[in-house]
């Protein structure tokens, strides 16, 4: 699981790693809101424009591969559930060659756009967790709400950023846990009921251990409502960037309408 670059920060002098992290929550929540209402088209340009910035930020898929097959499982999931929910006539049945198929044609179709909203907004969340560090994410989440009484919007911030960088730590302990359970011949035993006990039991113990260790950090640091928060300046080549991501999906959403 160390190896795993799903929703995992990693540091980069990227162009996409400079972006401002403000503009960022505004295009993943554009991005987002476009990529499941709007026509096919206009997502797939936004996933294509998704598939560039994570290669120019230094996205390896190569480990990302076991969360990508799960996701790929999801989402074929997802295409048989639409297609055998359509129509029972064998006229509106899959025909392959001699042999009918149990599922919809319509529906296998609905289902495929459904699979790929769902990745395409996945992928825009991985762009934003692997290119923003939280610390910078809590600020920019503070500067966005504003609006918020100072108590509310400085929770919230501190809640999402410690979120993001705590999983990984989560991780990195159940991978020490599974390679010491294979070592002892624990984690070979047949029975998953045991499996769970044997792994899971450490796990939770370890978890419990890693949050009552990052709450003494935050304490012996003086952690307060109201820290010095990272300098946040919008520069023009963020605009232009997030203007060169905005805009080719707008444009061609608004061309369809």
């Amino acid at each position: 699981m160390r190896e795993l670059e799903f929703f995992h920060y990693h540091s980069g002098a990227s162009i996409w790693h400079r972006h401002d992290p403000r503009l960022k929550l505004l295009e993943l929540s554009l991005w987002s809101i476009m990529a499941l209402a709007s026509s096919p088209e206009v997502m797939g340009v936004i996933a294509l424009i998704l598939i560039v910035l994570l290669g120019i930020s230094g996205t390896r898929i190569s480990r990302m591969r076991k969360p990508l097959v799960f996701w790929a499982i999801m989402a074929f999931t997802i295409i048989l559930t639409a297609g055998s929910s359509g129509g029972t006539g064998s006229a509106d049945r899959l025909v392959i060659g001699s042999c009918s198929l149990p599922f919809n044609p319509e529906g296998l179709a609905r289902g495929a756009l459904r699979a790929a909203r769902l990745l395409t907004v996945l992928m825009a969340g991985q762009l934003l967790s692997a290119t923003t560090d939280p610390s910078d994410l809590a600020a920019a989440l503070r500067k966005i709400l504003f609006f918020l009484p100072s108590s509310w919007s400085s929770s919230l911030a501190t809640a999402i950023s410690l979120t993001l960088a705590f999983i990984p730590r989560i991780l990195d302990e159940a991978a020490i846990i599974r390679d010491a359970a294979f070592s002892r011949g624990l984690g070979s035993r047949r029975s998953p009921l045991r499996r769970m006990v044997s792994l899971g039991l450490p796990m939770a113990e370890a978890t419990l251990r890693r949050a009552d260790l990052t709450t003494e950090a935050l304490l012996s640091r003086c952690y307060s409502e109201n820290p010095t928060l990272p300098e946040l300046r919008i520069k023009i080549r963020d605009l232009l960037l997030s203007l060169g991501v905005i805009l080719p999906p707008s444009v061609l959403m608004m061309c369809i309408s």
